[in-house]
């Protein structure tokens, strides 16, 4: 974002410029600009476009001239949420867990199995029609990125499915075949490692931005995790974590070790677990929020 810079003709396309003006607050997130806060907030403002690009900010009387002008209104802008962590390809639901968890009965690692059930017995049309149902949702109330992961396959072809589906709709699409082992390789999870490390891997990364593993007790070890995610980077996939979502463990510290873009749910943290992420460029994504 720039305050009054324009592309040489050169590199311009034919795309029309917009102004959005009449903006009464808007958030640009850079202290630089406006009240000098860490919003960057700008009051009586406009927004320029170069087709789907802004390319200037600033108060309202200096904006440059354009093709087309929009009047907010006197509204409010803010940037758009990014949610990181997602799992919109399933079918079915877990209304019981729900409700066990409500009452003050432990979530389990295990309540994903229930999902990977209906997951795979639904169409790529139903697949698709949930993504892009929540996708819209998202939307609607603001969330302009919107990450989503697979993880309710579970075997080869289930997994590329639901990323083949989850593709259509984002480009910020993840791998998570470690979610759980699948039930038919329970009694050996180390044949399951290899099939997500192996096979599954080759057949899901060109889907597929990121990889991701849930790092917990009745999902996968640390070194599980870590062979996992190597794997990926080798295959040119970006690590994140599902890491101490139900008790303290190694994920945090192997998410910073691996320069994750993410170590998600972190509920269970020690102080080392808070100074790693304090040092790193891991974000910690706290869920549920």
């Amino acid at each position: 974002m720039n305050t009054g810079t324009t592309a040489p003709t050169s590199a311009r396309t034919t795309a029309r410029t917009t102004a959005i003006t009449n903006i009464a607050a808007l958030v640009t997130n850079d202290p630089s600009l406006g009240d000098g806060s860490p919003i960057g907030l700008i009051q009586d403002a406009a927004v320029v476009m170069d087709g789907d690009r802004v390319v200037w900010v600033g108060e309202s009387s200096k904006a440059p001239a354009t093709d087309n002008a929009v009047d907010a209104g006197g509204r409010a802008v803010v940037p758009g949420y990014v949610d990181s962590h997602s799992h919109l390809v399933f079918a079915g639901d877990r209304t019981q867990e729900f409700n066990a968890r409500m009452s003050g009965r432990p979530y389990s690692a295990g309540g994903i199995r229930t999902t990977v059930a209906a997951t795979r017995a639904a169409t790529d049309a139903q697949l698709s029609a949930n993504v892009a149902k929540y996708l819209a949702e998202g939307l609607r109330q603001g969330t302009t990125t919107q990450e989503t992961k697979s993880g309710y396959g579970l075997t080869v072809a289930d997994e590329a499915r639901a990323l083949r589906v989850a593709a259509d709709h984002t480009d910020e699409v993840t791998y998570l075949g470690a979610h759980i082992v699948a039930p038919e390789l329970a009694d050996d999870p180390a044949a399951y490692v290899g099939l997500v490390t192996g096979d599954m891997l080759d057949a899901c990364a060109p889907y597929a931005r990121w990889i991701d593993v849930f790092c917990e007790k009745g999902a996968f070890d640390g070194d599980q995790a870590r062979a996992i995610l190597t794997a990926g980077q080798a295959k040119g996939l970006v690590p994140r974590v599902h890491a101490n979502q139900l008790s303290y463990g190694p994920g945090v510290q192997l998410a910073v070790e691996l320069d994750a873009a993410s170590a998600d749910h972190c509920t269970h943290l020690t102080d080392a677990d808070v100074d790693a992420l304090a040092h790193s460029r891991t974000v910690a994504t706290l869920l549920p929020g």
